[in-house]
Formats: C-alpha cells, sequence, structure tokens
C-alpha cells in the first residue's frame, strides 16, 4: 500500500502482485463516491442508489454487489465505473507538487475482486505520461474548473444512424461533425453546468472529458458564459499543476519512480535526474496551434513538443529497463515492446532522437534546427 499526504488531501494506492487494484481519498472513499458518481452519470437514479445504501446499512455487502444483485446496473458499466474512479484517482497525483509518502507491506489487500480488473502499474505510469505531456495546454484553453460554457451558433452533422449508417453527405457538409465521445460531452452543455460538474456526470475520464471540452472550444463549437460577479476558485485546484509551469518539479516525478519499483517487486532502482525545460505540450494540441500563434512562435512551439517527447521516451526507458533488466539497444525496441507508438521516436520534422548508452545510464539528444550550438540533452547517468 502506497499512502501520499498532501496539505490538503491523503491518498492511498493499492497494489496486488505489482498491480494497482483501488486507490482511496481520506474524505472520498472509493466506496462512498461510486454511487454519487453513478447517479450524476445517470447510470442509476438518487432512488436506487438511496434503497442500496438502505440494504447496505442492513447487510454491510459492497455497494457494487448490491447494485448488480438489484439489477440496478449492469456489470460492465459498475466495472468500467470502477476502472476510471480509481484510475483518475491515481492520475491526478501525477499533478501534485509536494507531498510525503510512505510504503506498507500488508499481508492482504481488501478490494472488489468481482468488479475491479487490476491495471498494471506500467500502463498507468505511461498514461500518467501522456496526461502530464498534454494537461498544462488543456488547463490553459479551459481556464477554471467553474467556467460555465454554451453551444456556439453553429450547425452540428446529425449523428451516424443506428447499425453504424453515416449521416447524409449533406448534413456532414452543413454542420460540424462530431463523433461519439465528443457528443456525450457536447450533450451535457448547457449554459448553466460548470466544467466541474460536467466532467462529474460524464461517463469518460476527468482527462478525456476536459481534453474533449478543451478541442470543442478550439473548434469554436462552445462559448464561455461571462459570470456576472467574482467566481468562486475551482475545488480540486490546490492538486493542479500551474498553467506554464517551467519547469517539472521533482516530487511529481517521484510517484512516477515509485510506481516503477513496484513494477519491478522491490528493486531499489537509482533515481534519475530528468531535465525537464521549457513549456510541455501534447501532440493532441498541436493542430488547434496553426491558427492561433505565429510564425515567430512556431518554432518556439515544435521546440517544446520535442522536448515533451524526450520526456516521454526517458519514461519508458525506464520502463524497458526495470522489464528487460538492461536499456534498449536503439528506440525502436521501446516500439516493439509496445512503450510508445513509432512516431514518439522522431521530432516533429521526422528526425529520429540520438540515443545512446553511456556508463552507467543513457542519454537522449538532439539539435534544434539541425545546429549542433542548439543540442538539448536528457542525460540518466551517475554525471548526469
Amino acid at each position: 500500500m502506497l499512502t501520499l499526504k498532501s496539505d490538503k488531501e491523503v491518498v492511498t494506492v493499492s497494489f496486488v502482485e505489482g498491480n494497482v487494484v483501488s486507490a482511496d481519498a481520506l474524505h472520498r472513499r472509493l466506496e462512498d463516491r461510486i454511487g454519487t458518481v453513478l447517479v450524476k452519470s445517470g447510470r442509476i437514479t438518487e432512488a436506487q442508489l438511496q434503497e442500496a445504501l438502505r440494504i447496505q446499512k442492513n447487510t454491510l455487502k459492497r455497494m457494487g454487489n448490491i447494485l448488480v444483485e438489484n439489477r440496478f446496473i449492469d456489470p460492465n458499466f459498475l466495472r468500467e465505473a470502477l476502472q476510471i474512479q480509481i484510475s483518475q484517482m491515481v492520475y491526478r497525483l501525477f499533478r501534485w507538487r509536494d507531498g510525503e509518502y510512505d510504503f506498507t507491506q500488508e499481508e492482504r489487500v481488501d478490494y472488489d475482486k468481482e468488479h475491479v480488473a487490476p491495471m498494471s502499474a506500467e500502463s498507468i505510469l505511461m498514461e500518467g505520461a501522456r496526461i502530464l505531456d498534454e494537461w498544462p495546454m488543456i488547463e490553459k484553453g479551459i481556464r477554471s474548473f467553474s467556467a460555465v460554457y454554451r453551444h456556439a451558433n453553429v450547425e452540428i452533422a446529425a449523428a451516424s444512424k443506428a447499425g453504424g449508417a453515416a449521416a447524409g453527405e449533406d448534413d456532414a457538409a452543413r454542420g460540424i461533425t462530431l463523433n461519439e465521445e465528443d457528443r456525450k460531452v457536447y450533450q451535457l452543455i448547457d449554459g448553466r453546468r460548470t466544467v466541474q460538474e460536467i466532467v462529474e456526470r460524464c461517463s469518460l475520464s476527468e482527462f478525456d472529458t476536459c481534453r474533449i471540452l478543451y478541442e470543442l472550444i478550439g473548434r469554436q463549437v462552445l462559448d464561455e458564459v461571462k459570470s456576472i460577479g467574482p467566481r468562486a476558485a475551482p475545488a480540486a485546484a490546490p492538486a493542479r499543476a500551474v498553467s506554464g509551469a517551467p519547469v517539472m518539479p521533482r516530487p511529481l516525478l517521484a510517484i512516477g519512480y515509485l510506481v516503477l519499483v513496484l513494477l519491478a517487486g522491490g528493486l531499489v532502482m537509482r533515481r534519475a535526474e530528468t531535465i525537464a525545460r521549457g513549456l510541455v505540450l501534447g501532440e493532441a494540441a498541436s493542430p488547434y496551434l496553426t491558427p492561433l500563434v505565429g510564425r515567430e512562435q512556431a518554432g518556439s512551439i515544435r521546440s517544446s513538443i520535442t522536448r515533451s517527447r524526450m520526456q516521454r521516451i526517458d519514461f519508458a526507458i525506464q520502463v524497458y529497463y526495470l522489464l528487460n533488466r538492461g536499456y534498449p539497444e536503439n528506440l525502436r525496441y521501446l516500439v516493439t515492446s509496445h512503450l510508445l507508438k513509432p512516431q514518439a521516436i522522431f521530432d516533429p520534422f521526422g528526425r529520429p532522437f540520438e540515443y545512446r548508452i553511456i556508463p552507467g545510464g543513457f542519454s537522449i539528444s538532439f539539435a534544434e534546427e539541425g545546429d549542433p550550438a542548439k543540442r538539448i540533452e536528457i542525460s540518466n547517468s551517475p554525471s548526469g
């Protein structure tokens, strides 16, 4: 059990055989919040939740078992909801700026074995790296979890018909096309709900909901509703990174390395010194930057994306080392090991990153604009 404490929150993450099976906050236990989440997302009704709570009080059964036994919810929907809630709690830890941690070995871990599918620490680490990569731009676009948006005065193309038939060509030509996930978020926007309320009601994860909101704003499908008077700060703000922070804090990376240690089954790992300079931007944000920035800024943005990819490669090499007890011969091994996508080992111009195994570690580097004098390097070695 890994317990992390900040000045605002205490979170416990439970592992079984290296896999994450539970994540609980001191004041927001999974068992307590899952029913509320299912009501807000429309999976169950308030009356069904109250009935389940009454049964739980008398039987002390798990909320999930009660909901399934009484046919209030489909088991598959419950498993999906539990997985999202657990993973969201863990991913929020990656955005903590400081805190304390404690690791204890327990004889047994209590969790819902019937409805919770263990999640590999490796997959959580890689997804956490992606969220860190893309979150700063999303946060800058949305600005606040208490912001309110409404549908812009644009036509939306009709949804695909039952059976997979697409909307007519005339409909698609007249309106903006939204995919299924886009529509899940779009339909929750009513000009009154805050971003936080939309996140709570959406069946998607917090990150994916915010990402889609950011994309819809970029496509000018949504307009912000301007508030009259001061707006309260979002409740989740203290746990979120500051937009545009120039350097990624070490405690945040420490969480990732702790997960790596657990994945290795207790193997003692020398901590790498990670160089992460400049603004961290995600690949998903780049299509929306073109109409928003001038030509003079384009080089800086490409450079930032390149640094971001280098950091992702650094994470992947750490995982590869613990799985294979050695560094990869070249970066293509990270692709064949399914740790990175093929395009992730190239910079935005399609040039491969320079990778070398050095005494006691490795280095990743690239030359900005092909100029050796503008070389950026991430080094993991005793001297690096």
